[in-house]
């Protein structure tokens, strides 16, 4: 019976691992235990795997958010819009921006509102019910588009008001389902979807458009609101706001998730302390690094395909595989920088707050760098491969910004990561409107002009990434904000997550 040796080997390695005081704290008693029986020692180190299940479903609905949210982009070049307006669809590029930014407009009005409706709803709840909406009004995309650009426009905004409240709600789930000492891994496990979204929507978009399936364009709406109604019904199923409150997972894992999560609790508007909030410089630095990285990732995220049909010439329709790319190796860089956080914290070999301000330089300054360099090329292939080590780079922001606000204060996370992405969703709007404005009434066959134009747009999104580099690096932390917990420490003033 070789398992005794292997549970001494583990709790050998719990020990190396898990250095932090707070980490300390939760595994002291398996630390102390002595197992007396086999079933006890394989109970205590497989505790249970549900909590991952969650990771993988959050994940998949991260992935549903972006596919929701990027088909726009593919619709409008893959056949929507006639571009020598010999069809119905003519649209300006400025009308065009609208369209693809109006998004974002429903998106930042339900950030905050979203967070603050946990207290009473549950966030399982708000972020089951926000994605369905926003399928529902993706299924009603094509009919609108036919009638008119203005309806679609209305349609967006509501897909922007269902998604809206997945970031902020999001991260109270994650205080709930996720053990301290891996906090910032399973977070870039539970959100990292939205890139694997984005990968499918790039590979799979183009495709569609360029197929009679659905009438070609109208199918990458069609076919994603009938993978989100799938998701719809398996999340109400089987997931709950925490471990307390789910049927499915086992009572070894409930246990051991009982002890080494936060204790997060929902807090009422009136409980929030918004003036401490908005003084405490840490906060503001992670808020203000999320709006300003914003502003390129939004512009990225909405005119990359344009880019690459109206710069390197490659057709939309056909090239899906050559626009998955940086969204393939933004979100290797998503997990291998929440892996490696972790690891440097647990092994104190960073602090938090130097692992933090590391992360954040690596997703601003390093981005910036390789986007101004590829602005001033023209060889397809060294763009291309510049573009994947900036958004490689980018990846990281979630190890910088997100991950800070449970570092400041769990209970609040959900309402400061609701302001930054909130503040994050209105300067993207700015982005997409930019570059339509930079585009319109330009003539596609003036390449040299195309490419000037770009590179004003894409030199702006680095100017822009270096100041969220320089002020992240000089003001944040990675330490609990002690001012921020006082309205925690009044149990009847707020509640435990509801079912």
């Amino acid at each position: 019976d070789a398992l005794p040796i292997y549970y001494n080997e583990y709790k050998s390695y719990l020990s190396s691992m898990y250095r932090d005081p707070i980490d300390r704290e939760f595994i002291e008693p398996l630390l102390n235990s002595d197992a007396s029986s086999r079933n006890e020692r394989e109970a205590l180190i497989r505790c249970g795997k549900y909590r991952y299940l969650i990771a993988f479903l959050m994940s998949v609905g991260f992935a549903l958010d972006y596919l929701l949210r990027i088909n726009m982009s593919f619709a409008l070049e893959g056949g929507l819009v006639q571009k020598n307006c010999s069809g119905y669809y003519c649209w300006s590029e400025d009308l065009q921006g609208k369209v693809l930014s109006s998004f974002l407009w429903g998106y930042w009005t339900t950030q905050l509102p979203g967070a603050l409706l946990c207290y009473y709803f549950g966030a399982n709840m708000l972020f089951g019910t926000g994605l369905t909406v926003a399928t529902l009004a993706t299924l009603l995309c094509p009919i609108a588009a036919q009638t008119s650009p203005w309806l679609l426009i209305v349609l967006r905004i509501f897909i922007g008001i269902g998604q809206g409240v997945t970031f902020p709600v999001a991260i109270f789930i994650i205080t709930k389902w996720s053990p301290l000492s891996d906090k910032t891994f399973f977070t870039s496990l539970s959100t990292g979807g939205q890139y694997l979204g984005a990968i499918l929507a790039n590979e799979l978009s183009g495709y569609l458009c360029g197929t009679s399936l659905m009438g070609g364009w109208p199918s990458v709406f069609y076919v994603y609101s009938i993978i989100g109604c799938c998701w719809s019904v398996v999340w109400f199923v089987f997931v709950s706001d925490s471990p307390a409150n789910s049927r499915w997972i086992s009572e070894r894992e409930k246990e051991y998730l009982g002890q080494s999560t936060h204790p997060g609790v929902a807090i009422k508007a009136s409980d929030v302390p918004w003036r401490k909030i908005f003084t405490n410089v840490p906060t503001m630095s992670a808020i203000t690094a999320h709006l300003l990285n914003g502003y390129g990732y939004y512009m990225l995220l909405n005119d990359l395909p344009k880019f690459l049909d109206d710069v390197l010439g490659y057709d939309i329709k056909n090239s899906g595989f050559i626009a998955g790319i940086p969204y393939v190796s933004i979100y290797l860089g998503y997990l291998f920088s929440g892996l490696v956080s972790d690891l440097l914290i647990k092994r104190e070999i960073f602090t938090r707050t130097t692992t933090r301000k590391v992360c954040g330089f690596g997703a601003f300054f390093v981005p910036a760098v390789f986007l101004t360099i590829l602005s001033f090329l023209e060889n397809k292939i060294m763009i291309l491969i510049l573009m994947n080590i900036a958004m490689f780079f980018n990846g990281f922001a979630n190890c910088c910004y997100f991950v800070n606000y449970m570092d400041h204060s769990p209970h609040l996370s959900g309402v400061t990561s609701g302001i930054g992405n909130g503040l994050c969703a209105i300067i993207g709007l700015i982005g997409p409107l930019i570059v339509g404005a930079l585009l319109n009434n330009v003539d596609k066959s003036n390449h040299e002009l195309l490419h000037q134009k770009w590179k004003i747009a894409f030199v702006t999104a680095s100017a822009v990434w270096v100041i969220g580099a320089v002020q992240f690096c000089f003001l944040s932390s990675g330490d609990l904000q002690e001012e921020l917990q006082d309205s925690n420490k009044i149990p009847d003033r707020s509640r435990e997550y509801v079912n």
